[in-house]
């Protein structure tokens, strides 16, 4: 049990080490693009519903993948099957709607507030970018989920320990600049 204990540890310190790192960088970026967040009403609220979004999806889809590969439903090579294929399919579906309710969502939330009195949503942007940014974060996680569960189970590690923590912070930052590529090509 203590080397179980200690494998865990041993994968899973550097990889928090480094998703801590990238928290920070994360955080740079949402700084250094404040102008290109605040342009668009609403969109402030609409943030960590796709943020939040994004890291459930590409986690739940890493698990689903890391048990594949556990039970020997997947073999470590980029090899298209069944298994494969359904839960991208499922992952991609998935992305699509929860970024579509969330930019529906996220207008109504912000229209309930005071602030739409002064700067009002338009349900259509909102709409628009959140659909925009959750697809092509969505493909572009489930493309990195897929292969870092692959190459970490090729190379003798456990997926579960790398996954979750990688895929939140790349993911995050993945997303926020998703998200700013559909504001600029929106406004």
């Amino acid at each position: 049990m203590l080397d179980v204990a200690k494998s865990i540890l041993k994968q899973s310190i550097p990889i928090f080490l480094l998703c801590s790192l990238g928290g920070v960088v994360a955080g740079l970026l949402l700084e250094s693009l404040k102008g290109d967040l605040n342009s668009i009403p609403g969109i402030l609220i609409l943030l960590p519903a796709v943020l939040g979004m994004r890291g459930n999806i590409s986690g739940a889809l890493g698990s689903r993948i890391a048990s594949a590969l556990h039970l020997g439903l997947i073999q470590p090579e980029l090899k298209w099957n069944k298994t494969l294929s359904e839960n991208l399919v499922a992952s991609l579906v998935l992305n699509t709607l929860m970024a579509f309710f969330s930019g529906i969502v996220s207008y109504y939330a912000y229209s309930l507030t005071g602030y739409a009195d002064k700067a009002p949503a338009n349900i259509f942007h909102l709409t628009l970018i959140a659909l925009i940014a959750g697809t092509m974060a969505g493909v572009l996680l489930s493309g990195l989920t897929i292969s870092i569960a692959l190459i970490t189970y090729s190379k003798g590690l456990d997926p579960d320990n790398v996954l979750a923590p990688s895929l939140a912070t790349v993911g995050d930052i993945l997303t926020v600049l998703c998200l700013v590529v559909s504001i600029k090509l929106i406004t």
